[in-house]
C-alpha cells in the first residue's frame, strides 16, 4: 500500500466538514479526490509516520499508475520530515506538510508549489547571504551551512517558540541532534537567559534572527 488509508479518510471526514471544499473522497491506497469552490481539483497522498518521513515513506506515493499526488500530508503532525524525502517530494513536483499546511496548500491555485512560508523565508535568507556558497537542508528544521572564505560549515535548527526557552533548546537537540546554532523564528517575544546556557552547555549558541545573519560572516 502506497499511504495509510485510515489517515485518509480520517482527512476525508475533516475536510467535509469545511465549506471550501466541494468533494471530497477518500479514493484507496492512501489518496484523496479534492475539489474546490474557486479552483481546479487536487488529489493528496495521506501517510501516518509517527517519528520520522524518510524517502522510502513517499517513494511508493509517487510509483501508483495514473495518480500523482499535488501534496503528501503526514499526520501526526508532531512527524519531522528529512531532507531527502523533502526533496524527493518538491522535485516531483509536489508539496509536503501537516494537515494544517494542507488545509493552506488548497487555498491556492496550485497546490504542488505550496511551500510553507516559514521555512521558506529561512532558506532564501541563508542561499542569499554572502558568506553561504551551499545550503544542505537535513531535516525540516535543520540546515547545514557551507559557507566560503574559509569558514567553517555550521548547522542551523528553527526554534518556533514565542520565547525560547531551555527546554525548547533541548526538544531541538532531542528531535534533530547536534547543531551549532538555534535560531528563533519569530520576531516577538525573547530568548531566555536558561536556553542560552543550555545550548552553551551542548556547544551550541541561540540567535535571533538578524543576530545569527551577522555571526555567518564570523569565525
Amino acid at each position: 500500500m502506497a499511504g495509510d488509508d485510515a489517515v485518509a479518510r480520517w482527512i476525508s471526514n475533516k475536510l467535509k466538514a469545511d465549506e471550501q471544499f466541494s468533494v471530497v473522497d477518500s479514493i484507496g491506497s492512501g489518496f484523496l479526490e479534492i475539489a474546490r469552490e474557486n479552483c481546479a481539483p487536487f488529489v493528496a497522498a495521506a501517510i501516518g509516520i509517527q517519528d520520522v518521513v524518510v524517502l522510502e515513506h513517499v517513494i511508493p506515493l509517487f510509483e501508483v499508475n495514473g495518480i500523482q499526488p499535488q501534496f503528501v500530508v503526514n499526520v501526526p503532525s508532531k512527524a519531522i520530515w528529512s531532507g531527502r524525502a523533502i526533496e524527493f517530494v518538491h522535485d516531483a513536483p509536489s508539496a509536503f506538510g501537516t494537515f494544517g499546511d494542507l488545509i493552506r496548500a488548497s487555498r491556492q491555485d496550485c497546490v504542488s508549489t505550496y511551500r510553507n512560508r516559514e521555512y521558506s523565508f529561512f532558506e532564501r535568507a541563508f542561499r542569499q547571504h554572502t558568506a553561504v556558497r551551499e545550503v544542505t537542508r537535513l531535516y525540516d528544521r535543520l540546515y547545514q551551512l557551507r559557507r566560503s572564505l574559509g569558514l567553517p560549515d555550521i548547522t542551523v535548527v528553527l526554534v518556533e517558540a514565542y520565547d525560547v526557552s531551555a527546554e525548547d533548546i533541548r526538544n531541538a537537540r532531542e528531535l534533530y541532534g547536534r547543531f551549532d546554532a538555534a535560531v528563533k523564528t519569530t520576531s516577538y517575544g525573547s530568548i531566555t537567559t536558561a536556553a542560552r546556557k543550555a545550548a552553551e552547555s551542548m556547544g551550541a549558541k541561540v540567535f535571533k534572527f538578524g543576530e545569527l545573519m551577522g555571526r555567518l560572516k564570523k569565525r
